[in-house]
């Protein structure tokens, strides 16, 4: 009987100790695609590789460590560009750039790296580039103002009744940086940078995402 009560006892702190490593680091999340992320089944289907193609999504953190090193209050942008609709099995090739905070220390920067990798590796495989950029973030609710340098930038707000074409809309792909999000309309969205064969600006659509992540 006490050998099973150890066992019971030792299962349930090796449950917390995972649970406490999984929860290492905390912060908020933002994203924005060249798409309708809130959208009606039969819309989506519709615009499969022909719009969708690249986002904005950046981690902000609020506090917690990555690999040993302290990222609190750091953030770190990526923008993404395929060869097909993101999320879909037709995205294709995936290339990235990656802006990490100028407040960052170099043992920080690599940390931030590290972690969007493994926050996003379907996307972040492919990193043709890395740079450090004066990231700038604030939230209140589902309205969301981000920007990285003069190379990138989202703006978001709640919807309206308006907003609403089918009245059948839900959230059509998961978040890139498996993070737990709400839709939200994107007044601003842009990037500006090189190294992705193009840039774009997709102001005014139903295709941002914001919240927070936990791992």
């Amino acid at each position: 009987m006490k050998t099973g009560i150890t066992l019971a006892i030792l299962a349930l702190a090796a449950g917390a100790g995972a649970a406490n490593e999984g929860s290492a680091i905390t912060g908020e999340y933002i994203e924005a695609r060249t798409c309708d992320v809130w959208t009606g089944p039969c819309f989506a289907n519709g615009e499969i590789n022909l719009i969708g193609k690249q986002a904005v999504a950046a981690w902000i953190v609020t506090r917690g460590s990555w690999a040993g090193t302290s990222l609190d209050g750091l953030k770190v942008v990526a923008a993404i560009s395929a060869e097909g609709t993101l999320h879909t099995s037709g995205e294709g090739k995936v290339e990235a750039v990656l802006m990490v905070d100028e407040k960052a220390t170099a043992e920080q920067a690599k940390a931030l790296v590290a972690m969007a990798k493994s926050l996003a590796p379907q996307h972040l495989g492919n990193i043709v580039k890395v740079e450090r950029r004066a990231i700038v973030y604030s939230r209140k609710g589902l309205e969301g103002e981000l920007s990285a340098g003069e190379d990138a930038r989202i703006k978001t707000t709640a919807f309206c009744p308006c907003d609403a074409i089918c009245c059948n809309e839900e959230k059509a792909y998961p978040s890139i940086g498996d993070a737990r999000v709400e839709c939200a309309k994107t007044l601003e969205h842009a990037y500006r940078g090189a190294g992705l064969g193009g840039t774009w600006s997709d102001p005014v659509k139903r295709s941002a995402m914001i919240g927070t992540f936990t791992r």
